[in-house]
């Protein structure tokens, strides 16, 4: 989208004529040709070309502008992946060690005799870790494959103010842990 002088500046002189139109829109009346530099700027000839010249830098800047930010987007969206893959590693593993402790204490428990108490306290601690455990799993698998944008945006949709309490809880604990507690 080329302008010229007169577009840009409003001037009234034209082009071709004993006087020319210099780069600010006012007529160079007097002067022979295209006249002499005023100012830095040359009076005559078509301002459209110093403007296509300014033009093509400008774009040449905003398509390398672009770039770098596509490049960097590009970056972080990686980041994110490697990010969202290792924690969905991570609670596997947790989940595994989880299962693992359930195992362990029932064979343990199956071993001594703690009374009824013990085996009903027992067992309800098994039946928290093993939900916790299959949680962990679920959230794992949903990591690696559901659409965590339109999980997220219906979740938004539907519960905005739960969404921004979370929000607000999961930004205080990092907060605390990047900061390592130290005040």
């Amino acid at each position: 989208m080329e302008r010229n002088a007169d577009d840009m500046f409003g001037a009234t002189g034209e082009q071709g004529s004993t006087g020319g139109t210099n780069s600010f829109g006012t007529s160079g009346a007097g002067m022979a040709g295209g006249g002499a530099p005023v100012g830095g700027f040359s009076s005559g000839g078509s301002a459209s070309d110093a403007g296509g010249q300014m033009g093509g830098n400008q774009t040449g800047r905003t398509e390398q502008a672009k770039e770098k930010v596509q490049e960097k987007f590009g970056q972080v969206k990686d980041k994110a992946r490697d990010l969202q893959s290792s924690l969905a590693d991570r609670l596997d593993a947790g989940a595994d060690k989880l299962r693992q402790r359930n195992q362990n204490a029932t064979l343990a428990g199956a071993t001594t005799d703690g009374g009824a108490a013990g085996l009903m306290s027992d067992e309800r601690m098994t039946n928290v870790q093993d939900s916790v455990a299959r949680g962990m799993s679920k959230s794992a698998d949903w990591l690696r494959n559901g659409d965590m944008k339109a999980d997220i945006e219906k979740q938004v949709r539907e519960n905005p103010g739960r969404t921004l309490l979370i929000a607000l809880g999961v930004g205080y604990v990092l907060g605390k842990a990047f900061r390592g507690g130290n005040r």
